[in-house]
Order: C-alpha cells, then sequence, then structure tokens
C-alpha cells in the first residue's frame, strides 16, 4: 500500500491525465453528437463550423480518448513507462484536436466560449509533461 501511495505521489500529473481523459470519453459517450443539440449551439451552425468541430463528440473520438486514459492509468498503477507513454501519446494529439475544434467554434460562431483556451492549457501541459518524462523534481 505504502508502494502504491508512493508511486501515485510520484505520477501524479500522469494519474490526473488519465483520470480526467477516462471521465472525457465516458462523457462523451453518455452525450454523443451533444454539439449538435440546439440548446448547446443554437443554429444555424455553418458548414465550416461543421466541418472543422464536429468529431469532438462522436463516438470513435470517445474511444479514443477512454483508450487513452486507460493506457495511462495503467502505466501508473503497474509503474510502467511503456504505458503511460502510449496513453501519452494517444492523449496528446487528442486535446491539441479538441483545442483547435473548440478554438474553431469560437471564432466562426461568435459565442462566448472558453473551452478552447482551456484545452489549449491542458495540451500544453501535457505536452510539457511527455517532455519531463521520468526526471522528477523531488
Amino acid at each position: 500500500m505504502q508502494l502504491l501511495k508512493k508511486r501515485l505521489s510520484k505520477e501524479y500529473f500522469h494519474l490526473a491525465y488519465g483520470v480526467f481523459t477516462l471521465i472525457d470519453g465516458i462523457y462523451v459517450f453518455f452525450h454523443l453528437n451533444y454539439l449538435d443539440n440546439p440548446q448547446i449551439t443554437p443554429p444555424p451552425l455553418t458548414h465550416f463550423e461543421r466541418l472543422g468541430a464536429d468529431f469532438v463528440d462522436d463516438w470513435w473520438f470517445a474511444s479514443l480518448l477512454v483508450l487513452a486514459g486507460f493506457f495511462l492509468l495503467l502505466g501508473v498503477f503497474l509503474g510502467q513507462r511503456k504505458w503511460r507513454d502510449i496513453g501519452v501519446v494517444i492523449a496528446a494529439p487528442l486535446y491539441g484536436a479538441m483545442a483547435f475544434a473548440f478554438a474553431w467554434r469560437g471564432l466562426l460562431d461568435q459565442r462566448f466560449n472558453l473551452t478552447w483556451v482551456s484545452m489549449s492549457l491542458v495540451f500544453v501541459l501535457l505536452i510539457g509533461t511527455a517532455m519531463r518524462g521520468d526526471r522528477r523534481h523531488d
């Protein structure tokens, strides 16, 4: 138990990315195509808005989020860098794509939305975590 606590403490960022990436994927599964809902995105949606952002609420995107979160958590709980790295490699482009999609929506649809700023922050922090690798600030 002590070893697990130490590992979770040491791998805090990977653990957090794993948990929240898994939650993101599960949320999308329960709310497929939520961005098409008129309560979320009042019409009219432009063709370009659909083109650049329509994938974020699809089942295949949610599947990739769940897979990335699973690999991140697997790597943390087993203490194996290989699985963590696979999770980061899957998650980073997904968060980059979400940042792009929500920025695209924000620019084209002119409704107040800060989701793209949050996704950009997550993307940058995830890349920073990946670049740091196994070097720790103890």
